[in-house]
């Protein structure tokens, strides 16, 4: 049968099932074409390289602010963090905890760190690092996408066009549906081509929670305190929400999960100048 005979929601269910066969294979050869090449040596121990690799610059910024005041070099009062005293840069090593304890030498909000140029600076050196191992989208990923992206858009509206000028043809006017889901999975093959991750960071952040699946399940045991980086590793694979809230009461208070990104800086306007933050502190189918 000529699928283009079908009428009314007869129509609409095919194009539906084709739009999401369609979307679905691009996501399938688009992963597929980016774990094919054999991964390069990878070092993944470091527990910030992992956060931005899972949700990027802001999400790593997190984990150390928390890391940090797990161990004691930061502290939190109120809604406010600020480094434990002028020498606590100087005990750590990784240029993205001493950015950190900068831009807090004076208490300011949590969120002000993403504002932060030294920290953004040290966030670009992740970033650098995870697309050279080809786990996370940079400007040649998204190139190579852009082909396969651009035939699953073809087919999708063609589908829906040709659809469309034979109702317009026979007098048929509701075409809305159809034009809803045409733009629907437009929408969807745009997603899937500027996704972040590649389908080889996919796989390694799908390994990382597969090899700390134990220390989530065991998280309700764990105690603030810096004694260990089990805290650290657990926020950097799943997150700050498996972290105990019970144990880790700062973390509502820094970090609400409603508040937004944008705003804060780190501290006071005179702190941001001192600590280096910049910027501020039925019918209705096709053919009827």
């Amino acid at each position: 049968m000529n699928p283009f005979h079908l009428t009314g929601f007869s129509f609409l269910a095919f194009y539906l099932a084709t739009g999401v066969l369609i979307t679905w294979g691009l996501r399938y050869a688009i992963r597929r074409s980016e774990t094919r090449a054999p991964p390069p040596a990878q070092n993944m121990t470091d527990p910030y390289l992992i956060a931005h690799l899972r949700g990027g610059e802001k999400e790593a910024l997190r984990v150390v602010t928390v890391a940090l005041l797990d161990r004691g070099l930061l502290v939190a009062e109120g809604d406010k963090v600020r480094a434990v005293n002028s020498q606590a840069v100087e005990l750590v090593r990784r240029p993205i905890e001493k950015a950190v304890l900068r831009c807090f030498r004076s208490a300011g909000d949590a969120i002000g760190v993403f504002k932060d140029e030294a920290t953004g600076k040290a966030c670009n050196d992740y970033a650098k690092v995870l697309a050279g191992q080809g786990m996370v989208a940079d400007a040649g990923v998204y190139a190579s996408r852009l082909l396969p992206a651009m035939i699953a858009l073809g087919a999708l509206v063609a589908i829906a066009a040709v659809k469309i000028q034979i109702a317009l043809s026979q007098g048929r006017h509701n075409i809305g549906f159809l034009i809803v889901l045409a733009i629907l999975f437009g929408i969807v093959t745009v997603v899937i081509w500027r996704k972040r991750l590649t389908g080889r960071g996919e796989a390694m952040l799908a390994d990382l929670r597969d090899l700390f699946a134990r220390l989530k399940g065991r998280a309700r045991t764990m105690r603030a305190g810096g004694q260990t980086n089990e805290a650290t590793m657990l926020a950097a694979v799943f997150g700050l929400a498996a972290l105990p809230a019970a144990n880790f009461p700062f973390l509502e208070r820094l970090y609400p999960a409603k508040s937004g990104d944008g705003g804060g800086g780190c501290g006071s306007s005179s702190s941001c100048s001192s600590s280096g933050c910049s910027g501020g502190c039925g019918g209705g189918g096709c053919g009827g």
